[in-house]
């Protein structure tokens, strides 16, 4: 379930079925709002914690050691990814 449908659940379930009149549109509004960068600090509080676990494991105890320990990661998988060869069968070099 994505954020979006689960806030617009909650909505429902705070103000009714979406059918029901609302009175005060602003709250109902300023309630999406609210749920809405709630779901954002989750999500970034969940990336630092994600990125701190994975400092920990590569055994960097500080925050300059974390970000080289990363950059390392990041340039050690782009040295991974080079372009590979071109392997042509004997039928793809003859000439038509």
């Amino acid at each position: 379930m994505t954020s979006d449908k689960l806030i617009e659940a909650v909505l429902v379930a705070v103000y009714g079925d979406e059918g029901e009149q609302v009175d005060d549109g602003r709250a109902l509004h300023m309630l999406r709002q609210a749920l809405h960068g709630l779901a954002r600090l989750a999500r970034s509080e969940q990336l630092m914690a994600m990125r701190r676990d994975t400092a920990r494991a590569a055994g960097a105890s500080g925050r300059r050691q974390m970000r080289a320990v990363l950059r390392r990661a990041a340039a050690q998988a782009a040295v991974g990814q080079g372009q590979l060869t071109l392997a042509l069968g004997a039928s793809e070099t003859a000439a038509p």
